[in-house]
């Protein structure tokens, strides 16, 4: 994760991030390090923090977004193609639920319609 370069472009210090996320500079330094594993919340506040996407944190090279990206349209198919991406079992678990509402759904508006 290129986190540090991300927020040394940027001038921050640890300390202002650590106090927009609202925890200690140290709980920082380690999400920093790689030591914490970050939750897809904390990822948001951080990358909302630096102003970049999510994606751009947790890729290591550096590349150019295609224009789709640029304007926020990721394409699952693309994202599963990094080798290292973190978030595809929580993404797998949230399709699943999802799924799950709709069929939810789909059974009240059945028992809705006459």
């Amino acid at each position: 994760m290129k986190l540090k370069k991300i927020r040394e472009e940027r001038h921050y210090t640890q300390e202002y991030i650590a106090k927009k996320l609202g925890i200690s500079i140290r709980a920082y330094s380690k999400i920093e390090r790689g030591e914490t594993q970050l939750t897809i919340n904390r990822l948001k506040e951080i990358s909302a923090i630096l102003n970049v996407s999510p994606f751009e944190l947790l890729t290591d090279e550096v590349t150019q977004p295609s224009k789709k990206q640029q304007q926020g349209g990721y394409n699952v198919e693309e994202l599963m193609t990094i080798d290292s991406f973190p978030m595809k079992e929580h993404y797998e678990e949230t399709i699943a639920i999802l799924k799950d509402q709709i069929e939810t759904l789909k059974k009240i508006i059945d028992k809705m319609s006459f």
